[in-house]
């Protein structure tokens, strides 16, 4: 069986060092460079043509976003597969919009990292249960990398506002005054924000708003 190489890109060396680790025990993958920061990353990958980068969101220089949009455009073949400790949906869709085909939360079972390197490297999309959360999709979309953006991007300019007064604290009867709209209106406006998101009270809704960066906590 042909090893699927393997190029780690993390800043922090203790976190690269034992994601080395995690793939140079499975079987199938062997790590063939590590980096720790975009700039080193995109020359590595020019470099060693690996079969697949895990790349970490948060890293200074180069933005992480950019050195993906950079080796894909070097090495079209290579996938890319994002490994962060950030699960919020606008990191995720600059992700795929980077032209990345995996996003796996750190926080998650890192027992998915091995199975998530083998679908990216096979075509297909990948997400961690936390990062799936944030996409509407089955596993038969991923598979056809089908899943284009998050649950966030569902949501309406009117929604965001509506989801914004919400986060600062602000009641209904306010929400509407402010906007000019009836009380029913925005109580239609967060039933939606809501069903989108999949969250299910104002407090988690306030904690989602602030998460996004559409209100300062």
């Amino acid at each position: 069986m042909k090893n699927i190489t393997v190029l780690v890109v993390d800043d922090h060396a203790l976190i690269r060092s034992a994601l080395v680790s995690v793939l140079n025990d499975t079987p199938d993958l062997k790590v063939v460079a590590e980096a720790g920061n975009g700039a080193d990353a995109v020359e590595l990958a020019h470099k060693h043509s690996p079969a697949v980068v895990v790349l970490d969101v948060d890293m200074p220089g180069v933005d992480a976003f950019h050195a993906a949009s950079h080796i894909l455009q070097l090495r079209p073949s290579t996938a890319i597969m994002f490994l962060t400790a950030t699960d919020s949906d606008r990191s995720i869709e600059q992700a795929l919009k980077a032209g990345a085909r995996g996003y796996i939360v750190k926080s998650d079972d890192p027992s998915g990292i091995p199975e998530g390197v083998r679908a990216v490297a096979r075509g297909e999309q990948y997400f961690s249960p936390r990062a799936a959360e944030r996409v509407r999709a089955s596993a038969g979309d991923m598979r056809k990398r089908k899943v284009v953006g998050t649950r966030g991007e569902t949501l309406s300019d009117r929604e965001i506002e509506v989801l914004r007064y919400v986060g600062k604290g602000y009641a209904k009867k306010q929400i509407a005054e402010m906007l000019g709209i009836s009380v029913k209106t925005v109580d239609k406006h967060v039933t939606s924000v809501m069903e989108k998101l999949d969250i299910h009270d104002r407090v988690e809704l306030a904690l989602y708003a602030v998460r996004e960066g559409f209100i300062s906590a």
